[in-house]
């Protein structure tokens, strides 16, 4: 028997752990490089320099990656935030589920699976709202939809369940305005500005300053300047478009998610499973009676001969 062969350990660990993430970003930055490199390549064939090389461009640099890095802290602590907000949700819309599917098999009440049905519709439409961005009304009047089965639960089960109830839906409703202010609220847009416009203004200088050691213009000299301006270049045009793209964590353009936009899985399957309790739910099961309180008095009963 051949011998099986062994696994390639270095490509499954650079397959997991290198180049992960969605690229979208770096493809869409690579369009802007290149339009530098070529406006850079025709200032070096003409030798149409503005500037000479200075100490005070190392300078400028590191104050824009300052800048970049300052907003992107800040940028990034509210998308953390925000990737808890679609798991909370979830969470929310699984406790009240657990509540219906109690209530349907204690006292049988129909609203309990009304209620049911309507957590399925809420999750779907958030869903709907977050990649279309639009029916955030329609949202909040499912949510206050839930307050017709509410009023008849209340009679019927203990006091403390109703109040558990209308927290976790005052939960789901706090936790999708949350979800709207993100949207619609911008991290320090003054940083943005002066940001975007720093750095436009540092790709222009770069590609009219000689940044030479000689005034030759050898083919590896020109190559070497225009590899520099170029990492530098991609570097601030893909800051930029990260920060902007982090700061709106839920935006799915064109209804996906981009790469740094909040992953919705755990309300799709959290839909999937709301829906397989309700499909499996007996509509002719009988309510189960409650067990008699126990007081710990009683005597134990002697079995009769």
């Amino acid at each position: 028997m051949g011998r099986t062969p062994a696994p390639d350990l270095g490509s499954s660990v650079v397959t997991r752990n290198l180049f992960r993430g969605n690229p979208r970003l770096l493809i869409a930055a690579a369009p802007w490089v290149l339009v530098v490199l070529v406006v850079k390549l025709i200032v070096e064939i003409t030798d149409s320099h503005l500037f000479q090389l200075s100490p005070l461009l190392a300078g400028a640099i590191g104050a824009e990656v300052f800048i970049l890095g300052f907003l992107l802290n800040g940028t990034a602590g509210d998308f953390k935030e925000a990737e808890k907000l679609p798991g909370e949700l979830a969470a929310a819309l699984e406790t009240i589920a657990d509540e219906c599917l109690i209530t349907d098999r204690e006292f049988h009440l129909p609203e309990a699976r009304t209620a049911l049905g309507m957590l399925i519709e809420i999750s779907r439409s958030v869903r709907q709202w977050l990649i279309h961005d639009r029916g955030l009304d329609d949202v909040l009047g499912d949510i206050r939809a839930l307050n017709e089965p509410y009023r008849v639960f209340a009679p019927v089960i203990q006091a403390g369940f109703t109040t558990r109830l209308k927290t976790e839906q005052s939960n789901i409703r706090k936790t999708v305005l949350r979800m709207d202010t993100m949207r619609r609220t911008s991290y320090v847009a003054a940083g943005y500005l002066i940001a975007e416009v720093t750095a436009l203004l540092l790709v222009f200088v770069l590609i009219v300053t000689e940044l030479g050691v000689t005034d030759s213009h050898e083919f590896h000299e020109v190559v070497t300047q225009l590899v520099l301006v170029g990492l530098i270049s991609y570097l601030l045009i893909y800051l930029v478009s990260l920060i902007r793209d982090l700061d709106n964590p839920f935006e799915y353009q064109d209804g996906k998610p981009g790469a740094a936009d909040v992953n919705l899985e755990v309300l799709e399957r959290n839909e999937d499973r709301l829906r397989a309790l309700l499909a499996g739910l007996d509509p002719s099961a009988p309510p189960t009676p409650a067990p008699a309180p126990t007081t710990g008095t009683e005597e134990a009963v002697e079995p009769s001969v």
